[in-house]
């Protein structure tokens, strides 16, 4: 019983650890406005500065506690981030990698209802919320719900500039059996800037769907 327990919690935080490395360009992004910001924001009071760099305390913890496999620590640092510091950036990225981690633990609904700011655009930088509605999508999708989760990507359609987002959606479409949308969205990630990390992972997908030999791409919707 000890052994499958242990067994679970390393899948559990193998998802966890996935999610970070698949994000990691972006999440260093993030860090890097942070500090632009704080730099640039002379007129802050001195105690809302303070609230930044405690923040980022937490965050960096919250994620060296990810790398090294503490998954109790980051618990800890990202419910303190979200709990304690929620009008810094750095909270919305934690919320965001609290929310897999109560998805890893086996409470969705908790999960999405932390992520629901972020998706709904209330809290948080643009490229949070790509990175919150992606997560939602994959829930929904753990889930079962396949139509569930390619609504959350409706959320920002309009505005989605991330490879993952198309790469996300073409894997969603063709889990629907829906072939020609799925190509579609794997090509517009193919084009989108960042996307040669994915290239051949797109590529393979493309090569794996049905009537891969040459029907004309519908548009997927997006």
């Amino acid at each position: 019983m000890e052994e499958d327990l242990d067994l679970e919690e390393g899948r559990r935080l193998a998802a966890v650890k996935e999610f970070a490395y698949r994000h990691r360009y972006l999440l260093a992004v993030l860090a890097v406005a942070v500090v632009a910001g704080a730099a640039a924001g002379w007129g802050y009071a001195r105690h809302q500065k303070a609230q930044q760099v405690e923040a980022s305390s937490h965050y960096q913890d919250g994620v060296a506690a990810l790398t090294e496999g503490l998954s109790g620590d980051a618990r800890q640092a990202f419910k303190t981030l979200v709990t304690e510091y929620g009008g810094t950036t750095y909270a919305t990225m934690g919320r965001v990698l609290r929310a897999r981690l109560l998805h890893a633990d086996g409470d969705p609904e908790g999960a999405l209802a932390l992520l629901e700011p972020v998706v709904g655009g209330q809290s948080g930088h643009s490229e949070a919320r790509q990175v919150a509605v992606e997560e939602a999508a994959r829930i929904h999708w753990e889930q079962g719900d396949v139509e569930g989760a390619l609504a959350s990507l409706e959320e920002i359609a309009g505005t989605a500039y991330q490879p993952s987002y198309f790469q996300l959606r073409g894997d969603l479409l063709a889990a629907a059996d829906r072939p020609r949308q799925a190509r579609s969205a794997y090509k517009r990630a193919l084009k989108q800037p960042g996307a040669e990390a994915l290239r051949s992972g797109l590529e393979s997908r493309i090569d794996q769907l049905p009537g891969s030999g040459g029907a004309p791409d519908e548009g997927d919707g997006a």
